[in-house]
């Protein structure tokens, strides 16, 4: 089953899979900490596919936040992966000034969502300065206190230089299944004691079989518990309970396979091996974190995103070059400001964001890309993008969507378009348990009977509008009318829809 891992999947905790009316009825906003984690891609001389920071990080701690008396005062957000990549073993990064705009923009949906405490937990040794610089900018600029937590100080180092790396890769081997394999490629690192050192290529890792991976976890899980209670102590009136939590358990490891299309979740040798990369087609999603009414989380957009991608590669064939890049989750979501748990991101950092991912891709051999955008108002950016991909980088790149249109009432195709009939139905096909059904409504902006030219969009003329102007429960069309079969059969048709293009796509590679 492909899958991009999009959050941390306890709904207790997970901030994606609250509604925005839930966290604006929470109680203990002023207490409660956000943990946003922030994670590298990066071949770190390991072993290890590229996403292993990710693969530590949210299981160590998904495990933490476990405790008992940390999950009412815990909301994790989903992680951070668009950061730094200075050097050749890491990939898929952006400049430092996209990620320290990137990691403000978040911090401030958080405040704005009316919460005050926040903390970076952070696997990546190429970003430990910007999340520190963001820390600091929060706490003088928007008075919130800030923590930050990186792993090393759990005894889960990545930076070359940790004497402690075997026991980091022991870990992830444990959760991954596999023991690490290592490329021919020695190190290529000097200057380490002139800051910041320079290092193009970290010195391979061996690996240790006697290291116990799955002791080292759960020492770094109850570490991470520990440091956890206290910050959701500091300054907040909260007596820390130690030595009454139960210790972390470490999880089964990871269902070996699946994972083949998905590049983060390749070796670096492995993306490098990978055939027919002239023709191959990238898809790249593109999603959101907003509020979607009383009845859907904030993380619907980027959910349904990752749901067709699960429905759509199985239909092609198993030797069809097509692959997914890793997903920009936060998307620019600023008409729904006003309303609890939105995220947005400035245009400008979108649009980097991807110019920055296409640019990897080419410098990796891809000379196809497709954004498969689940948000809308991510639409004339990622358009607007793309076109200067095609003239400044030379690769064939667009938008995967308009394949398939439901069998919907007149007055819904044209007004349903933010969490209504299609992506209620989708929700409830898929997700049953993150769905509301009781706090359902219908609200449509205007009728299609309405008289003049002037539209939300696509009329003859169109005004801009933020969600607030023509909804009061965030909800654009008839959720109210979703069903789960709706859901399933239109999930069906369009991933068909979706495989047929991308077929199409293959066959005729030509930029």
């Amino acid at each position: 089953m492909y899958s991009i891992r999009p959050a941390n999947a306890d709904p207790a905790t997970d901030w994606a899979r609250q509604t925005w009316s839930e966290l604006a009825a929470r109680p203990d906003r002023a207490r409660t900490v956000v943990v946003l984690p922030v994670h590298g891609l990066a071949d770190h001389g390991m072993g290890l596919p590229l996403d292993a920071e990710e693969t530590v990080g949210s299981a160590v701690l998904h495990a933490a936040v476990a405790a008992a008396w940390l999950q009412p005062r815990v909301l994790v957000l989903p992680p951070l992966r668009l950061v730094a990549a200075p050097y050749a073993h890491a990939r898929f990064g952006v400049d430092v000034e996209t990620v320290l705009e990137t990691l403000a923009a978040i911090v401030a949906g958080v405040h704005a969502s009316g919460f005050s405490r926040v903390l970076f937990f952070n696997t990546s040794p190429w970003n430990a300065e910007c999340v520190a610089t963001a820390a600091l900018d929060a706490r003088t600029g928007l008075d919130l206190r800030t923590y930050v937590i990186d792993s090393r100080g759990i005894g889960l180092g990545f930076h070359p230089a940790d004497t402690g790396r075997n026991r980091t890769q022991a870990v992830a081997a444990r959760l991954l299944g596999r023991v690490p394999s290592h490329s021919p490629h020695g190190p290529v690192v000097r200057d380490t004691d002139f800051r910041p050192g320079f290092f193009e290529r970290p010195a391979p890792v061996p690996f240790d079989p006697a290291l116990d991976g799955e002791k080292l976890f759960v020492d770094s899980a109850a570490k991470l518990a520990g440091l956890l209670g206290e910050i959701v102590a500091h300054a907040a009136g909260i007596e820390h309970p130690k030595g009454t939590t139960l210790p972390p358990v470490c999880p089964p490891p990871q269902t070996v396979g699946g994972r083949s299309r998905e590049l983060a979740g390749l070796m670096a040798d492995e993306v490098a091996r990978l055939p027919a990369k002239e023709r191959a087609l990238v898809i790249i999603p593109a999603g959101s974190i907003e509020q979607h009414g009383h009845h859907l989380p904030l993380g619907t957009d980027a959910m349904l995103g990752d749901l067709r991608l699960e429905r759509m590669l199985p239909r092609l064939p198993a030797d069809a070059p097509v692959y997914v890049a890793p997903a920009i989750t936060y998307g620019k979501s600023n008409e729904h400001l006003g309303f609890a748990g939105t995220i947005t991101l400035p245009a400008r950092v979108l649009q980097r964001q991807l110019l920055a991912l296409a640019a990897d891709l080419k410098a990796l051999g891809f000379r196809q890309i497709a954004v498969l955008n689940s948000h809308g108002g991510n639409s004339a950016v990622i358009v607007a993008t793309l076109r200067e991909i095609q003239t400044g980088l030379g690769l064939r790149a667009g938008m995967l969507g308009g394949y398939h249109r439901p069998d919907q009432s007149p007055q819904e195709a044209a007004y349903g378009f933010h969490a209504g009939e299609w992506e209620t139905s989708l929700m409830l096909a898929s997700a049953p348990g993150l769905v509301r059904m009781d706090r359902a409504v219908c609200e449509y902006p205007a009728s299609i009977e309405a008289a003049g030219g002037l539209r939300l969009d696509g009329g003859d003329a169109a005004y801009a509008w933020k969600t607030s102007d023509v909804s009061k429960s965030g909800v654009i069309g008839d959720a109210t009318l979703a069903t789960a079969e709706k859901g399933a059969r239109w999930l069906d048709e369009s991933s068909a829809a979706l495989a047929g293009k991308v077929l199409g796509l293959l066959a005729n590679p030509g930029c």
